[in-house]
């Protein structure tokens, strides 16, 4: 029996469901979750590293959506946090004092001044944009080829562009991702290879005087996990300023991840803007952008608002993350767990004779089958996808979710997850290689 075979057949309810949902729903999906053959599953509960689907099926969960939950689902301190503010009130169109202090964890961890709350990752790289453009009245941005930083029009380009539209690496084609993006927003979005300082110097020269910013992933979590070479990112910090342009990190998928401040902690380098959501939250929906107090100041006379930003539930999952939950002594325990999955990941590789590589940062890692080290999205065009979604199929069939569904994701851990889940990640791994 194949392993889709065995899935359609411990899922029975989870298909039952998504055929009525196809009915109503878009995709029968109803926001982000990941579509995959033969359909994907239903859940009924979470709690800590466990993950229960509708047909009873329970799973380890290393996907831990798209690695908002490094505190783990239904975190004790969470719930008991989050029934208390329900009793206050779940919004109020009005201040209230949590937000400052939310803010105050934030510019405790990261190189900034000032913050401004939005509701997702795509808003606040959307403002990190909108500001950079007000500050240096300048129209231009770079972003990274590959990346995915959001959905607004100017950045939703060339996330996995077709490679035969890329041009040449020197100097990249910008390439809309799926329709619905007006063509024009393309002469304003630049395109520079990821680790690539050379292109990058000479992109900012030709266009000197019209770039407002360069965006980056510090650490390119949307093509599997890809590590900036050594000296990349203070190279670009320098690069940046000495063409007076500014630097946004997009660190929705890195910040409170990797280290405590994220990349902008693990590898010492300041940018002038950065955007961040996901893993601050520690589940509800939040995201800020932050930056120089000059910079971020901005955002009130423009009018960037949204009514559910800085709500007291997100903002209280915010700061029970930081305060409570996302310690020193947490971020230990993460390290720890993180380099004993990747370590253990490459000895069964090695073992077998495996074409693959393992690549991550700490709690973050992923698996790319290929047989290079991948550090730019060319490099990981030509990864095996055929052979992760088997991985992806067989390792979810002995209930382990291995990391979020895709080529170009990753695994996270979360501070619930133990050493003997790891090791039984490890185990499930060696008994499904033999089928790679």
């Amino acid at each position: 029996m194949s392993e889709e075979e065995t899935y359609v057949g411990r899922t029975q309810t989870s298909s039952d469901l998504y055929k009525k949902a196809q009915k109503v729903l878009s995709g029968g999906v109803g926001g982000s979750a990941p579509s995959f053959d033969p359909y994907p599953f239903f859940v009924d509960r979470a709690e800590g590293s466990k993950l229960r689907d509708v047909d009873g099926n329970e799973y380890c969960d290393y996907n831990l959506c798209w690695g908002v939950l490094i505190g783990g689902h239904a975190h004790p301190k969470m719930v008991e946090g989050l029934k208390k503010q329900l009793e206050r009130g779940t919004i109020y169109g009005f201040l209230h004092d949590n937000s400052r202090v939310a803010a105050e964890e934030i510019v405790k961890r990261f190189p900034v001044e000032k913050v401004r709350f939005t509701n997702s990752g795509s808003e606040s790289t959307l403002y990190a944009v909108r500001l950079a453009r007000r500050y240096t009245k300048k129209e231009k941005i770079v972003k990274i080829e590959g990346a995915y930083d959001g959905v607004a029009d100017s950045l939703h380009v060339s996330k996995i562009p077709d490679l035969s539209k890329v041009g040449p690496k020197e100097r990249p084609t910008p390439v809309p991702h799926g329709k619905g993006i007006p063509r024009g927003v393309l002469k304003d979005t630049l395109i520079a290879p990821f680790n690539d300082i050379e292109v990058m110097q000479d992109v900012l020269r030709e266009n000197r005087g019209d770039i407002a910013a360069v965006m980056v992933e510090p650490v390119m979590m949307n093509k599997g996990v890809i590590p900036p070479e050594e000296g990349y990112l203070a190279e670009l910090r320098k690069l940046t300023e000495e063409e007076n342009v500014l630097l946004i990190f997009d660190e929705v998928k890195t910040g409170v991840k990797i280290a405590p401040g994220g990349a902008c902690d693990y590898y010492g380098v300041e940018p002038d803007i950065i955007a961040l959501a996901k893993a601050i939250g520690g589940g509800l929906p939040i995201g800020a952008v932050a930056g120089r107090g000059e910079i971020i100041d901005g955002v009130g006379p423009e009018g960037l608002f949204g009514t559910y930003s800085s709500n007291p539930l997100s903002i209280e999952a915010c700061r029970i993350t930081l305060q409570e939950i996302l310690t020193g002594k947490a971020y230990s325990k993460l390290e720890r767990l993180g380099n004993r999955l990747m370590s253990g990941y490459e000895d069964i590789i090695e073992d077998d004779g495996l074409k693959a590589v393992v690549q991550g940062v700490n709690a973050v890692g992923d698996i790319l089958f290929t047989d290079h080290p991948v550090t730019n999205f060319r490099e990981w065009a030509d990864v095996d996808k055929e052979k992760a979604h088997h991985y992806w199929i067989a390792m979810l069939n002995r209930g382990i979710i291995p990391m979020s569904y895709g080529a170009d994701e990753e695994w996270l851990i979360s501070v619930q997850h133990t050493e003997e889940e790891i090791e039984e990640h490890l185990e499930t791994f060696k008994e499904v290689v033999s089928g790679l």
